[in-house]
């Protein structure tokens, strides 16, 4: 089935992440209590283009809960790579673990191990070849907007011969804006050289400072960040309980193993007479 770029809202409540303040294959959807749900094993692993591994061990509790998420310290992380190269992770405090001697490459594979309690949970993902933003620009809101409000014009290199995903995020002088997101298809410019698009969604004003940043991502990630955004959207869907997006690490975890690149730009809007 095609999918097509998207507006997304993150919304990582405890009960769907509880990653801990130091970061940020597919099995079933896994539904939540938010009163009772008992604690489960939230896993935060992230991968850069050049960068170690990082990973963030923690337990959910109680959506209503103010206490400090628990951190899992005594686990063991291990981490494999499609050329060979193995290590394990370093603890260094509150959950978290470091790689010392991987690093992301393109088109390498990783598997990340973490073995808690005698059971290891595997997670999968590859690191794409980064795009480029190769123009920003801007443009005047459409008739229902007020004047002085601006849309971004994006465009992106693509590469034909490659299926590439993109996770496009945007950042407001300085600070995430509203937590937003969009994922982005191959599917729907399976020929195009470029990709140019428009965050409809997003407004802006003269003298706001944008960054947008552009992460390549294999079809495993994108389809993580597409159902997030769609189980938040539909605000868990009639009613029922929210659940949460199936993590590549199985069905007894939370959150997701990924390895990315990405490129950024700064962008000064500015007034359009």
């Amino acid at each position: 089935m095609k999918r097509l770029f998207k507006h997304n809202i993150m919304l990582f409540l405890s009960f769907t992440l509880a990653l801990g303040t130091s970061l940020q294959s597919c099995e079933e959807v896994i539904d939540i209590d938010l009163n009772n749900a008992d604690p489960k094993l939230s896993v935060d692993g992230l991968i850069n283009l050049g960068g170690k591994a990082q990973v963030q061990l923690s337990y959910t509790s109680s959506y209503f809960s103010a206490e400090e998420p628990q951190y899992e310290e005594k686990a063991t992380v291990t981490l494999s790579t499609s050329n060979g190269m193995e290590e394990t992770l370093t603890h260094q405090g509150k959950g978290r673990y470091v790689g010392q001697a991987i690093v992301g490459q393109v088109g390498v594979s990783y598997e990340l191990n973490v073995t808690v309690e005698g059971k290891t949970h595997t997670g999968n993902s590859t690191l794409m070849t980064p795009t480029e933003i190769m123009k920003l620009d801007h443009k005047p809101f459409d008739s229902f907007g007020e004047e002085g409000e601006y849309n971004l014009e994006i465009t992106l290199k693509n590469n034909p011969e490659e299926e590439n995903y993109f996770l496009i995020k945007y950042y407001l002088n300085g600070e995430e804006k509203e937590d937003t997101y969009h994922t982005l298809s191959h599917e729907y410019f399976p020929k195009e050289e470029t990709i140019e698009f428009s965050p409809f969604s997003f407004i802006f004003t003269a003298d706001d400072v944008v960054t947008v940043k552009a992460f390549s991502i294999d079809e495993a990630t994108y389809d993580y960040y597409s159902e997030l955004s769609d189980i938040v959207g539909s605000d868990g869907g009639d009613g029922s309980t929210p659940y949460n997006p199936k993590s590549n690490l199985g069905k007894d975890v939370l959150g997701y193993f990924r390895v990315w690149s990405y490129d950024e730009q700064d962008y000064h809007i500015t007034e359009v007479k």
